[in-house]
């Protein structure tokens, strides 16, 4: 007769295994996620899935997808930050208020990803502002 001990630990191993089986199943997580931090970390996908499912309840596997929406977003915003000088520009020197340089950000991760325009051009767009900007008197 199985003591409730080994009860919870087959109870535990099962859930485990169900939460890899939501997450493995998720082409959208796994092309938007689990394979870039993977290759990220370098190590392989697996690993991470189990990171995840270890890490998160059901609930928060389920709602991983709008997670990664925001992720992308985030992650993207700070990469236009690096590409335009924004944290010179704005945090440090000044020379660009931190509400522009928001919305500059914001309209070139709006563009890349909502209207699909490539980076490069959304970039130069924000380019264009951000000169524009440094030129009022």
């Amino acid at each position: 007769m199985a003591n409730i001990l080994d009860i919870d630990k087959k109870y535990v191993e099962n859930a485990l295994k169900q939460k890899m089986n939501v997450l493995k199943d998720n082409r959208f997580l796994m092309d938007e996620v689990f394979i870039p931090i993977a290759k990220a970390l370098k190590i392989d996908v697996d690993e991470v899935i189990e990171i995840f499912a270890k890490k998160l309840d059901f609930a928060s596997c389920y709602e991983l997808h709008a997670y990664a929406e925001q992720a992308k977003m985030g992650c993207l915003g700070r990469k236009v930050d690096i590409d335009l000088g924004l944290c010179w520009l704005s945090d440090f020197f000044g020379l660009i208020k931190k509400e522009e340089a928001d919305l500059i950000r914001k309209k070139v991760v709006e563009s890349h990803l909502l209207y699909k325009k490539p980076y490069k051009e959304a970039l130069e767009e924000g380019r264009q502002m951000i000169i524009k900007l440094l030129k009022e008197e």
